[in-house]
């Protein structure tokens, strides 16, 4: 076998065992009740409406005036206050970006 066919065998082999390696990961993460992002399913931790403009970069204010022009934003009320979770409202965002 010449070195270009060799490398050419190694290099697919190589790339079948990383991927068969990453479907492997995956797959264990979700049977434990791991997300893709390392937070366990369930657990998230949930924001108050401050950590969430801090994490965004907008200011209170904007925030507000967000919800309101946006009825479905996703919100978890507990008694008067409001509390979030992130993966939900940066999938809302990237959802609404796209109109």
């Amino acid at each position: 076998m010449d070195s270009n066919a060799l490398a050419h065998y190694l290099s697919k082999v190589f790339s079948e065992l990383k991927a068969g390696i990453a479907e492997e990961v995956i797959f264990q993460l979700k049977e434990q009740g791991f997300g893709l992002a390392g937070t366990p399913v369930g657990q998230e931790k949930l924001l108050t409406d401050k950590q969430l403009c801090e994490h965004l970069q907008i200011s209170i204010s904007h925030l507000y005036k967000f919800k309101k022009a946006n009825p479905d934003f996703p919100t978890y009320p507990m008694d008067k206050n409001v509390r979030y979770k992130l993966s939900e409202v940066e999938e809302f965002l990237k959802f609404n970006q796209k109109k």
